[in-house]
C-alpha cells in the first residue's frame, strides 16, 4: 500500500488552531481575573491534553508495521516513550497547578528532544519538526504566560 501523501498545510492549519484555546483562556485571565484559578487549571488541562497527543503520535509510528512493511528497530522505545505523556499529565494534574505545568511544559521539550535524535530514521515527514517546534515554543510559551499571570 503506497504511501498518503499529506498536504503540509493542513496540519499546520490545525497545529496553529490548536493555540486558539491557550489564547483565549490568556484573554479570559486579563478580562475576568476572578476566574484565574479555574482559568489555570483549564490550560493545564489542555496541555496536558496536547502532550497526551503526542505521546500517541509516537504509539502511532510503533505500530504502523505489518507483515509487508515492519516496524522500525526502536517501536518498543516509541512505545514506552508515548505512554510516558499520559503519565506525566496525570500526575501534573494532581499536583499544585505551578508545578504540574513546568512538568508539562519540561515534558513537551524533552519529548521533543526524542523526536529530534529519532528524525533521522525516515519515519516523520519533512514538515513536522519544524512545525511542532514552533508550536512546541507557543504551546509552552502560553502555559508559562497563564503561570506567570496566576502567580
Amino acid at each position: 500500500m503506497p504511501a498518503l501523501k499529506i498536504n503540509p498545510r493542513i496540519p499546520q492549519l490545525l497545529g496553529y488552531a490548536g493555540l486558539m484555546p491557550m489564547l483565549a483562556l490568556l484573554f479570559g485571565m486579563w478580562r475576568w481575573p476572578q476566574l484565574t484559578t479555574q482559568l489555570t487549571d483549564a490550560a493545564t488541562l489542555y496541555v496536558g491534553a496536547i502532550f497526551s497527543f503526542l505521546g500517541g503520535l509516537q504509539w502511532g509510528l510503533a505500530v504502523r508495521g505489518d507483515m509487508e512493511n515492519p516496524p522500525d528497530a526502536n517501536a518498543t522505545l516509541r512505545l514506552i516513550v508515548g505512554v510516558v505523556p499520559s503519565l506525566t499529565t496525570g500526575c501534573a494534574l494532581l499536583i499544585p497547578t505551578l508545578y504540574g505545568g513546568v512538568c508539562l511544559i519540561t515534558g513537551l521539550w524533552l519529548l521533543l528532544a526524542f523526536e529530534w535524535h529519532w528524525c533521522d530514521s525516515n519515519e516523520l515527514p519533512n514538515w513536522y519538526l519544524p512545525l511542532r517546534i514552533k508550536l512546541t515554543i507557543m504551546l509552552s510559551g502560553s502555559l508559562a504566560a497563564v503561570l506567570w499571570l496566576a502567580i
